[in-house]
């Protein structure tokens, strides 16, 4: 398991000092290679353990990389302050492995020790799965900016680009699992360089959401000012419904006129 270790810091930079002063003669290779290793330490490198654990290895060396990329480290420090993290389970294994390396008289790089490391820690049925879920992977509902960092977080663990390919088969990959509208949008550029790919649909998915944004904006402003032109007064219709239901007064003898006499208060056929 990886995990931080800053109490190693002074422990290792003490020990590195005491070889140095009982070593004869020493120069300023020396003197460089412990300020490299107390440069390397301050940036806090965390420490592995070892057994199974796939994610622990992965970022374990991750951001034991991540140091070196500031750091001008040679071939053979980059091993050493490297397996100087290993711990417990990881540092024995490194120890046994160490010398069956260096058997044949080459020397162990970071290429090398990186090779041995994943194949012990990142199993051959872990990454399969990697691939597998590489191979499977679509944008669906995630950004452009989500996709693109879980298609390059996978694509490291997909062996099978070379040199030579490599941008031309991640681009066509990346575009076959984008979204059918922003792959329609963008599929016309036929972009083969995986970072111009990667700006175009960026620059299509802002625009779009911006889009859509001042069509919303517009649309509720428009709505706000015009009102419906069936609209009626809050109340009126319910007043007439109970107009019709209230039952009429009969009209009153008073407002009879006789059509024979022309009188009021009776009806022709009553008429005197």
């Amino acid at each position: 398991m990886a995990g931080r270790n800053d109490t190693a810091i002074p422990a290792a930079l003490q020990a590195m000092a005491q070889a140095v002063g009982q070593q004869p003669n020493v120069g300023a290779g020396a003197n460089d290679g412990v300020r490299m290793l107390e440069t390397f330490l301050r940036n806090h490198p965390p420490t592995f353990k070892g057994r199974y654990d796939p994610d622990g290895a992965q970022t374990w060396l991750k951001e034991v990389e991540r140091i070196f990329r500031v750091m001008q480290c040679s071939e053979v420090q980059k091993v050493r302050f490297g397996t100087h993290m290993l711990v417990e389970e990881a540092d024995d294994w490194w120890v046994s492995i160490l010398p069956i390396l260096e058997n044949g008289g080459a020397v162990v790089t970071w290429a090398v020790f990186r090779r041995e490391f994943l194949n012990r820690y990142f199993p051959e049925d872990v990454r399969g799965k990697i691939e597998i879920e590489f191979l499977e992977l679509k944008q669906g509902d995630m950004t452009v900016t989500e996709y693109v960092a879980e298609f390059v977080e996978l694509a490291k663990f997909y062996p099978h680009y070379t040199a030579e390919t490599a941008e031309f088969s991640k681009c066509i990959k990346f575009e076959n699992g984008l979204r059918a509208e922003i792959k329609r949008a963008i599929g016309y550029q036929k972009a083969r360089q995986f970072s111009e790919l990667v700006s175009s649909c960026r620059i299509y998915e802002e625009d779009t959401k911006a889009h859509y944004k001042v069509m919303n904006e517009r649309k509720g402003k428009t709505q706000q000012s015009h009102p419906k032109p069936y609209s009626a007064p809050a109340g009126k219709g319910k007043q007439k419904l109970n107009d019709e239901r209230r039952p009429r007064k009969k009209d009153t003898l008073a407002e009879i006129v006789c059509y024979t006499c022309g009188e009021k208060g009776h009806k022709s056929t009553a008429c005197p």
